[in-house]
């Protein structure tokens, strides 16, 4: 639909709606366009030259990924109830972490190792996409 008008593309994707609506279908849509996607998938999967990155229901995309400021940030990670995607020192004690499969249940964990969560960010679909897709590069470097 990239390069379609706005009012061309609002009925393209409603005809899709309505389609799988009507039959119960599943439609695959593959685009770059990721914040249109937001709006209307319920599932959602990562690619990056063919191979698969991530995949998830688009509810657990939005509320389980995020960005998470500490103090106190432990050096290891192991036993957390979430995927850290990237660690970046900030001034003085301070780090911001970007996690995958985050639920507000899992704030305890930090007490546990002595940190302290300072804020808990959502990122929005397009944010999410990039931290997945840097992170994956990351570790097939």
């Amino acid at each position: 639909t990239d390069g379609l008008d706005p009012v061309i593309r609002r009925d393209v994707l409603s005809a899709i709606l309505e389609y799988v609506s009507r039959r119960q279908a599943t439609v695959f849509i593959s685009s770059h366009l990721v914040h249109e996607l937001e709006r209307f998938c319920d599932w959602v999967g990562v690619l990056d030259q063919g191979h698969l990155v991530a995949e998830m229901r688009m509810e657990e995309f939005r509320s389980g990924m995020k960005r998470v400021r500490l103090t106190n940030a432990p050096r290891g990670v192991d036993g957390a109830p979430f995927r850290v995607l990237e660690r970046v020192p900030g001034t003085g004690e301070s780090e911001t972490w970007t996690v995958r499969g985050w639920l507000p249940t899992m704030a305890p964990w930090f007490v546990q190792v002595g940190a302290v969560v300072r804020e808990v960010v959502d990122l929005d679909l397009e944010e999410g996409f990039v931290e997945l897709l840097r992170s994956w590069r990351t570790t097939q470097a």
